[in-house]
């Protein structure tokens, strides 16, 4: 997400020379045939922020490249050939540009953003946030930076410190949905379920349609034992997207909860028509289906899960449980077996009640 073009734009116009005529008098005219550096590079550039603005980023490459020819010092041109690199996704050279700009205008937090950007996109997470940085501290009030360096910081897995980030760019722009959302993510895994609901509301009032909070919410509400809130969530969200497989995984979960077996097992059979090699969805419809005491289904369902992930202890475990209702007790104990040697010490648990021997 580029800024837009900050640099205000001047179009020089050359003045109009005109030729005039009397009778069959003739007048000679004078035409200029160049124009001087500066403005020629000024008319490019001018042409190149237009061709920027109509997305036709190849064509004002061109322009900049022309205005750079004609003004070499020109750090305008720099930043916005830069940002055109960057849409191009050419961002080592967008680097480059970067760097140039910032050597004519220090004091440029565009640029040192805009160069984060690039650094990010080329993996280079380190500079990065050192860029984000930089331009927090040359623009304090310019919120995508602190938002930028959030986002890094929470990939990090240093959530505290994206939270402050976080607050930061709502402290400099109160609007901004997308800061308000991250930051309930934030606070989500810091615990802090009730401050996360809070702030995923607020990005879903500024921006009624951003469904990843509504999504985001709903899984929230889910964790902090809210079924019917997070339900709520769920149908909202699958009432305007009708193909994401994981909301309907997810809506399947919060109805197993409640007890709504029926209705979990037609959301996990929507979510495996719409992804047929989605093991989570297979193993929480066996699961249900164990629930419903319709034991083969719930066997068959696990196996699938198990031929699409064979190191799903889950699965290994729901088939225990489906085989040993089908009387097929070296099967369930070999099952539960596996679950425990995979990490899962129900498995342990179960095999030991039912009187299982070793693997």
């Amino acid at each position: 997400m580029k800024p837009f073009l900050l640099s205000r734009i001047q179009f020089f116009l050359p003045a109009l020379l005109l030729g005039s005529f009397a009778g069959q008098a003739q007048v000679d005219t004078v035409r200029a045939s160049t124009l001087p550096p500066a403005q020629l590079a000024e008319k490019y550039y001018n042409s190149g922020v237009a061709k920027y603005n109509e997305k036709s980023y190849q064509a004002a490459l061109l322009d900049f490249d022309k205005a750079l020819a004609a003004k070499p010092d020109f750090g305008r041109a720099f930043y916005n050939r830069a940002t055109t690199r960057y849409e191009l996704k050419d961002y080592a050279p967008a680097v480059q540009d970067y760097d140039q700009a910032l050597r004519l205008d220090p004091g440029s937090y565009t640029s040192y953003f805009g160069r984060g950007q690039a650094r990010e996109a080329l993996g280079q997470r380190d500079e990065a946030e050192q860029d984000y940085t930089k331009a927090t501290e040359v623009r304090a009030t310019y919120a995508p930076a602190w938002y930028y360096r959030g986002a890094l910081r929470f990939e990090k897995a240093d959530y505290k410190a994206a939270q402050a980030d976080f607050d930061q760019a709502l402290k400099a722009d109160p609007n901004y949905a997308y800061a308000y959302h991250d930051r309930a993510s934030a606070e989500r895994q810091l615990g802090n379920f009730t401050a996360a609901i809070q702030d995923y509301t607020k990005a879903l009032n500024l921006q009624p349609e951003f469904l990843p909070a509504l999504l985001n919410r709903a899984a929230t509400r889910r964790r902090a034992n809210d079924l019917k809130g997070a339900l709520g969530d769920y149908n909202s969200y699958i009432s305007k997207k009708t193909d994401n497989a994981t909301a309907y995984t997810n809506r399947g979960g919060t109805r197993y909860e409640l007890g709504d077996y029926q209705g979990a097992l037609a959301d996990f059979t929507k979510a495996i028509e719409l992804n047929t090699s989605y093991a989570f969805a297979l193993n929480n419809r066996a699961a249900t289906y164990l629930k419903l005491k319709e034991y083969q289904k719930a066997a068959d369902d696990a196996s699938k899960a198990l031929t699409l992930s064979p190191q799903y202890a889950e699965a290994y475990l729901n088939r225990g449980h489906a085989r040993e209702m089908l009387r097929d007790a070296d099967g369930a104990c070999q099952d539960w077996h596996k679950a425990a040697e995979l990490g899962l010490e129900a498995g342990s648990t179960y095999a030991a009640n039912s009187g299982c021997s070793g693997e």
